[in-house]
């Protein structure tokens, strides 16, 4: 799992753990992957928090550690300085209650000191996405490693298609030869023209022989690679949509299904709908019947802190809405 702050030390950390050896994709595309699906992961829930909150701590903690606590500071403030309100911190839970739950939660903070635990709900406050205190930047690094190697494999095949005849010769002349054709070929030239009996060096005796024979030792030897058939660059772009869909599916963003029918039913529709709320139901409910019973232990939050699914606007509907005429021709 990452650790904070999100730096490029820690996604290679994960990387080296789970990736083998021979499983070939730079750093840099692992880091682009994982941070636009974090990305992704963030739009799918809609949190209001208060203003001095830093949202993006209180997201990556949450989604990192599957949970986090919230305390008062001024409760445990040596000195006027250290009064930071009610903030949100990564915590540790401790404790087993009697249906096996945590009942203790505590952090550490160089900005103020917390002496020991509080009891969940009572003096602290705790969020709660999943049922095992666990985060879901597994799903991240998950996907992340395919499209990353999917990405490689793009690189690949795209350099594959710039190179469509390996051709060898049989002698220097030919080879300098070999190079003209090819300036004068990128050049744009119809016609190429060269002089194959001269660079077979053909004797006397040689050029006697029957007029079909005279071109019967090519100077060049070249090797198809049938680019047609071996391009398959379409064909990833198209597993890239599919792997960004299923992730989409995964974190509970509404998609349509990449390989849908010709014409796709509505019953279709609403079957992929419901695979892709299933999980993100059980989160929404979770966090906000989490933040329901903080904001009991902190009532000052009441109106300030909040969380609902978010609504994507993709822009069709945002002009139907407006009465405008959408042309996506």
């Amino acid at each position: 799992m990452a650790g904070i702050p999100i730096t490029s030390n820690n996604l290679n950390l994960i990387r080296g753990t789970k990736v083998p050896d021979d499983v070939c994709y730079d750093s840099i595309t692992y880091e682009y992957c994982w941070n636009s699906l974090y990305d992704r992961l963030c739009s799918r829930f809609d949190f209001k928090v208060p203003d001095h909150w830093e949202k993006d701590y209180f997201e990556f903690n949450l989604y990192a550690d599957g949970f986090v606590g919230v305390f008062d500071t001024n409760k445990y403030a040596r000195t006027p300085n250290q009064k930071y309100g009610i903030i949100p911190s990564q915590a540790t839970v401790t404790g087993i209650g009697v249906q096996y739950q945590p009942t203790k939660i505590i952090t550490a903070n160089p900005y103020f000191y917390m002496p020991a635990p509080e009891t969940i709900y009572q003096g602290a406050g705790l969020i709660k996405l999943t049922h095992n205190y666990m985060g879901v930047l597994h799903i991240v690094d998950f996907y992340a490693e395919k499209l990353a190697i999917l990405f490689s494999t793009v690189d690949q095949s795209l350099m594959n298609s710039r190179f469509a005849y390996i051709v060898g010769a049989n002698s220097p002349a030919a080879a300098a030869t070999l190079k003209a054709i090819f300036d004068q070929r990128n050049s744009g030239k119809p016609l190429i023209v060269y002089d194959s009996d001269k660079l077979n060096k053909k004797s006397d005796a040689e050029k006697k022989v029957d007029v079909a024979s005279i071109g019967a030792k090519n100077p060049f030897n070249s090797i198809d690679l049938e680019v047609g058939k071996n391009y398959i660059t379409d064909k990833l772009l198209a597993d890239y949509r599919r792997l960004l869909a299923a992730f989409d599916e995964e974190i509970g963003i509404p998609n349509n299904p990449i390989d849908k029918a010709e014409r796709l039913v509505t019953n279709e529709v609403e079957s992929n709908s419901a695979d892709t709320v299933a999980r993100s139901t059980k989160m929404l409910q979770r966090l906000q019947l989490s933040i329901k019973k903080t904001i009991e232990v902190f009532p000052d939050l009441e109106g300030k802190l909040s969380v609902e699914f978010t609504k994507y606007d993709t822009g069709a509907t945002g002009a139907k809405e407006a009465g405008k005429e959408v042309n996506y021709a």
